[in-house]
């Protein structure tokens, strides 16, 4: 079971640019060495349906629900940032259906918590190591207040931690909270990596010290195979007077005899294993073409959608400035009736070549 990693961040007026510009991956001259440009293509928000301006978000947001009758502090918080992620190992493990499944019920769970109202983005990243989830929201109370001390006091981030795992349990995820009081729920992004970065290494050093143990084993188990083939060579045989017979000691007819034991048994370890390998590359090249497939349809769907959506535009606008020069020369009447005529006309038409066919 993995651990979940729920993170909060409050943002002034003066951050929320920034964060945008790196949720929405607006700029291609971003510091961050983890993000995979080849991949942003999968990123996507499940709350907008294309790129916003999140100060005018924020504005109508507090427009729409601040209800207190003073103006706002210029130091206020305005947004916050709530972070949700595993371990990579978990989402190595998992499909992209079901990541997408993961993050869905994530934001449905939030969403719920923080008033659907109130929410600015959800935004998914999959081109960086490890997928996760950006929710900004307005901290606003039920009563119309702007208050992040209230929404996010440490009350109210224990129940969230304690609450979201066992939610995503119940949707089949195996997942558990984080540690009581841990320092992860504190940490701004970029300490909140450098942790990330960190627990990977001490991964890759245990991972690191069990391989480096299997060597030895399988060095030793060569210098015995060395000694064995050395005593081999050191036993005597001699050819029988008669016949192509040839006789040797008890001792090293006894010795031979395990030697072909041993070797016996290495083979059909080694076949066993060469069997398991064989398997994980087929599976390896399997969900690499799945996920290759998966990719190419979903960029040519994407490309298909922005066609469309210009189209749609585009008869948009057709239809507008036609509606204004059929208003400005006041002929919409002449239209109205001019459609109703070849209307008529052609159920007419209909009509008359129907009654042909009866006849």
């Amino acid at each position: 079971m993995s651990y979940l990693v729920c993170h909060v961040q409050k943002f002034k007026a003066n951050d929320v640019k920034g964060t945008q510009i790196h949720n929405q991956r607006e700029s291609k001259n971003s510091k961050n060495k983890d993000i995979n440009r080849d991949r942003t293509i999968l990123n996507y928000d499940l709350h907008n349906e294309k790129h916003i301006n999140y100060n005018h978000k924020i504005k109508e947001i507090i427009k729409d629900g601040y209800s207190v009758n003073k103006g706002i502090r210029k130091d206020a918080v305005v947004m916050t940032s709530t972070l949700i992620t595993s371990d990579s190992e978990y989402f190595k493990k998992l499909p992209l259906e079901d990541q997408a499944t993961f993050f869905k019920q994530t934001y449905d769970f939030l969403k719920e918590k923080y008033g659907e109202k109130n929410i600015v983005s959800a935004t998914v990243h999959l081109d960086e190591t490890t997928p996760h989830m950006h929710l900004c929201s307005v901290p606003l109370t039920e009563d119309g207040r702007l208050s992040a001390k209230i929404i996010f006091n440490r009350k109210a981030l224990l129940q969230l931690q304690s609450e979201l795992p066992k939610h995503l349990q119940s949707k089949g995820f195996d997942v558990q909270r984080g540690e009581a009081g841990s320092e992860k729920t504190h940490l701004d992004t970029q300490e909140f990596k450098i942790r990330t970065k960190q627990e990977e290494l001490k991964r890759s050093e245990v991972e690191f010290h069990t391989a480096y143990n299997e060597l030895n084993i399988k060095s030793k188990a060569l210098e015995n195979l060395t000694t064995n083939i050395s005593n081999l060579e050191q036993t005597s045989v001699k050819r029988s007077l008669i016949g192509s017979k040839m006789t040797l000691q008890e001792d090293d007819y006894n010795k031979i005899m395990n030697l072909a034991k041993k070797e016996l048994l290495n083979e059909k370890s080694f076949d066993e294993l060469k069997q398991v390998n064989t398997s994980l590359e087929r599976d390896k090249l399997s969900y690499h073409k799945g996920f290759t497939e998966y990719f190419d349809k979903y960029s040519k769907l994407k490309k298909e959608h922005k066609k469309l959506k210009d189209n749609v535009v585009g008869l948009i606008k057709e239809y507008k400035i036609m509606t204004d020069i059929l208003e400005k020369n006041n002929l919409i009447p002449e239209v109205k009736q001019k459609l109703k005529l070849e209307k008529e006309s052609e159920r007419i038409s209909k009509r008359t070549k129907r009654e042909d066919l009866e006849l």
